[in-house]
């Protein structure tokens, strides 16, 4: 009898494990159904129809997919349910191809290469109460370039349309939509390129360094290194130190203005370097006024005059990159500005402030044939 109860049992188990496994294998096919089902896609082909743009100056290298998602642009509505959409053989290829066929020029030698971004490029239906479909593209692309081998940014674009249809092959309609932004975006950067390239330091390719010359002399409370205009007492404004037992101190100090301006591809870095006294901190004492004392200080003047030349020629034997030319000014003035305070240290350790005379002297003959070798006129013979 246990025996006939524990068969009847197995045979139960059996049925029901069967059952069982029936139930989730069903499952599992309606699962795969329904998901197959809700990824369909819609693949859009783009029509090889020339761009209505000719490109001034540039060609499209590269087409790179920066968004999230990049399986897909968007969905398609349809019954029983929306369609994704994509580009024959992907976004980025797919654009890439299309506007190497039917954008860009024959001969790109000596055109700028452009690459294109997509950072958004998504489609949206809806169905209106009217049963007909409407339907928004929304396009934002950024344009690079190369720059001495750095992707630089040059600008970015957008453009969005809307459509509504009825009875009309969805992808004929969004082939034709994504066309005709792609062809008004490549207008508008057609467009910032062709003025771009005349004033946009991104789209550079060479610095020249123009130097200038100071134009000012005496201004206020600054005087400007000239020629015609050496240090006379009047200049020298501020209280005497407390601190020193010198009998004067000058002080001097240089620096630079610089500007750009862009013309033909080429930046223009104009430079105007500045030598000047500050004269409300500049002292002499009472008693101290003789021209051997002047002419001490007037060399600390010169002396800032040979730095400031030194700077300049070392600029102009420079070569400066488009991307980072300022930095590059930068450096070489702090350099040459610490050169220039050790050269001052140096000339009063050596002529004890002025009171070797012999020393004094080697200095004025050292500092100011120099400067006459640059065809600067030293202030003082």
């Amino acid at each position: 009898m246990l025996e006939h109860l524990f068969e009847q049992h197995k045979v139960t188990n059996k049925k029901f494990m069967q059952r069982s496994i029936f139930s989730v294998l069903l499952g599992f096919i309606v699962l795969q159904a329904s998901y197959s089902a809700w990824t369909q896609t819609q693949t859009i082909a783009l029509k090889p129809i020339r761009l209505n743009v000719q490109p001034k100056g540039f060609f499209i290298l590269e087409v790179i997919d920066n968004r999230a998602i990049t399986t897909n642009i968007g969905k398609i509505w349809s019954r029983p349910q929306p369609l994704t959409a994509q580009l024959q053989g992907g976004t980025a290829n797919a654009l890439e191809s299309f506007l190497k066929k039917n954008f860009n020029p024959v001969n790109t030698d000596s055109l700028t290469p452009i690459l294109l971004t997509i950072n958004e490029l998504r489609i949206s239906e809806t169905l209106t109460p009217e049963n007909r479909v409407k339907g928004e593209v929304k396009m934002i692309l950024g344009y690079e370039t190369y720059r001495e081998g750095r992707r630089v940014l040059l600008t970015n674009g957008n453009a969005a349309t809307t459509y509504t249809r009825a009875g009309v092959v969805p992808e004929e309609m969004i082939e034709s939509v994504i066309r005709k932004l792609l062809e008004n975006e490549l207008k508008g950067f057609n467009n910032w390129f062709a003025k771009g390239i005349k004033t946009s330091d991104l789209l550079a390719r060479e610095v020249k360094l123009i130097l200038e010359e100071e134009t000012l002399i005496d201004h206020g409370d600054t005087l400007y290194y000239h020629a015609k205009r050496p240090l006379n007492w009047s200049d020298f404004q501020g209280a005497p130190s407390v601190l020193s037992r010198w009998a004067a101190q000058v002080f001097t100090s240089f620096g630079f203005e610089a500007r750009t301006v862009v013309a033909n591809r080429v930046i223009e870095l104009y430079v105007r370097p500045k030598i000047w006294i500050d004269k409300t901190i500049s002292w002499v004492r009472p008693g101290s006024k003789n021209d051997y004392v002047l002419d001490h200080e007037q060399l600390h003047f010169d002396i800032t005059r040979l730095a400031a030349e030194r700077f300049k020629r070392y600029l102009q034997k420079m070569t400066f990159s488009v991307e980072d030319f300022s930095s590059e000014l930068q450096y070489q003035y702090i350099d040459f500005y610490r050169v220039h305070s050790q050269l001052q240290i140096q000339y009063d350790n050596e002529t004890g402030h002025g009171t070797n005379q012999a020393a004094q002297a080697a200095w004025v003959k050292k500092v100011r044939d120099e400067l006459r070798s640059y065809g600067v006129t030293p202030a003082r013979p």
